[in-house]
C-alpha cells in the first residue's frame, strides 16, 4: 500500500498488519453497538488514513437479495470514485475485521463533496543539511517506500527534538550485520525489557507493538488477559512488550509509556483503552499527551528525555534485526509466529506444542 499511515507521519517500520484473528474484536465491541455514527467517528482507524481521506461513511443499507449482511454507502468525490470502487473488497475486509464478524457485504458509492475535516498544524521542517544527512544514511535501504519513510521519521523527530536525536535515528538507517549470538540475546529477556511474569518462568513471549495499531489494541484487550490468566499468572510464561511504533504519534505514545516507569503496563492499558478517542481526535499527537497529563504524567519531560527515546529506538532496532515487518508480531520461545490465528486459543495451542 502506497502512502503514509498518517499524513505527515511515516508508514515505515511496520507494514500492513495481519488480519485480525477470529473473534478478537468481539470482546472490545461488546456493549458498543455498531452504527453509522460509530463508523464515522472511527473511520480513519477502521480503514486507514489513505482511504479515509477519500471517503465518508453515509449510511448502512439492507443487504441485496434478502442477505443478512448490510451494504455501506460511501460518499466519494468524483475523481476518487473509480479508485475506491476497485478497492471495495479491501474496505469490506477492513470493516469486518475491525468489528470481528461479517458486518457488511459490500459498499455502494455515491459521489459528492466531502465535509471538511480540521487541518492539523504543519510540522516544523529540519534544515537542508539535516535532510541531506538523513537521505545519505538511508541510501543503502533498497525498498523505496521504506527508505522514504525512514527519512520522514528522522526528519519529524529531528524537528521536534531540535536535532539532538539524529545520531540515534542514523543508527536505524545504517545497514549492519547481526551476529547469531546477538540474535539469540534479542530473543531472550533484555535488561531494558518490560516484563510480566516470574523470573523463573520457562517460556518467553515477546510482543512487538505499536500504540496506533488497532490490532495491537484488540490483542491487548481480548487476548492478553487470557494469556495472563492461563500462563503468566500460573508462573509458566514471561511476557515482554517491545516498542515498534508505526508512526510519529505511536512514537510519542511510546515515550510517554516509558516515562511512566513502574506504571508502564498501566499506561499501556490507558492508551490502548482510549485509542479510538485520541486516534480520531483532530490532533492525535496533542490528545494523547492530554490523556497522560490528566493521569498526572509530566509529559514535557517525557518527550525530551533522551533515555526514553534511546529505549524506543533500541526496541525498533532489535525488531529490525529479528525481521519484524508488522504489528503485532509475537516471538514465542525464539520463534516468530507473527499475529497467530485464533487469538488466545491459538497462542495456547502454540505454547502447548513448543512450551517448556
Amino acid at each position: 500500500m502506497k502512502g503514509s499511515m498518517r499524513e505527515n507521519g511515516f508508514r515505515a517500520l511496520g507494514g500492513v498488519a495481519q488480519r485480525l484473528t477470529s473473534g478478537l474484536a468481539e470482546k472490545r465491541n461488546k456493549g458498543r453497538g455498531a452504527s453509522i455514527a460509530r463508523l464515522r467517528a472511527e473511520w480513519s482507524v477502521i480503514v486507514g488514513i489513505e482511504i479515509a481521506r477519500l471517503t465518508q461513511p453515509e449510511a448502512l443499507l439492507p443487504g441485496r437479495g434478502g442477505r443478512s449482511g448490510k451494504a455501506l454507502r460511501l460518499k466519494v468525490e468524483g475523481a476518487s470514485a473509480l479508485e475506491i470502487q476497485h478497492r471495495g473488497a479491501q474496505v469490506v475486509e477492513r470493516v469486518n475485521t475491525y468489528f470481528g464478524h461479517r458486518f457488511i457485504d459490500d459498499i455502494r458509492i455515491v459521489q459528492g463533496t466531502l465535509a471538511q475535516r480540521p487541518v492539523p498544524p504543519p510540522l516544523p521542517q529540519p534544515g537542508p543539511e539535516t535532510m541531506e544527512r538523513l537521505s545519505s544514511r538511508a541510501a543503502a535501504v533498497k525498498d523505496p517506500d521504506l527508505r522514504a519513510a525512514l527519512v520522514r521519521l528522522g526528519a519529524h523527530i529531528a524537528a521536534g527534538r531540535r536535532g539532538l536525536l539524529l545520531g540515534a535515528i542514523g543508527t536505524l538507517l545504517l545497514p549492519r550485520e547481526t551476529r547469531a549470538q546477538d540474535i539469540g540475546k534479542l530473543l531472550g529477556v533484555l535488561p531494558t525489557d518490560h516484563v510480566l511474569g516470574r523470573d523463573d518462568a520457562p517460556n518467553i513471549l515477546i510482543d512487538y507493538f505499536s500504540l496506533t495499531c488497532p490490532h495491537c489494541a484488540n490483542f491487548h484487550a481480548a487476548v492478553l488477559p487470557a494469556v495472563k490468566r492461563d500462563w503468566i499468572d500460573a508462573g509458566r510464561l514471561r511476557f515482554v512488550y517491545r516498542h515498534f511504533p508505526s508512526d510519529a504519534v505511536a512514537t510519542r505514545g511510546s515515550l510517554l509509556a516509558e516515562c511512566s516507569g513502574e506504571k508502564f503496563f498501566e499506561t499501556i492499558d490507558t492508551l490502548f483503552e482510549s485509542q479510538v478517542d485520541w486516534l480520531t481526535a483532530p490532533t492525535p499527537e496533542e490528545e494523547i499527551v492530554s490523556i497522560m497529563e490528566r493521569a498526572g504524567l509530566a509529559t514535557q519531560a517525557c518527550l525530551t528525555n533522551d533515555r526514553f527515546f534511546d529505549k524506543v529506538v533500541g526496541d525498533v532496532q532489535s525488531g529490525h534485526a529479528l525481521g519484524v515487518k508488522f504489528t503485532p508480531t509475537l516471538f514465542i520461545n525464539e520463534q516468530n509466529y507473527g499475529n497467530p490465528v485464533g487469538g488466545a486459543e491459538g497462542i495456547d495451542s502454540i505454547l502447548r506444542q513448543v512450551g517448556r
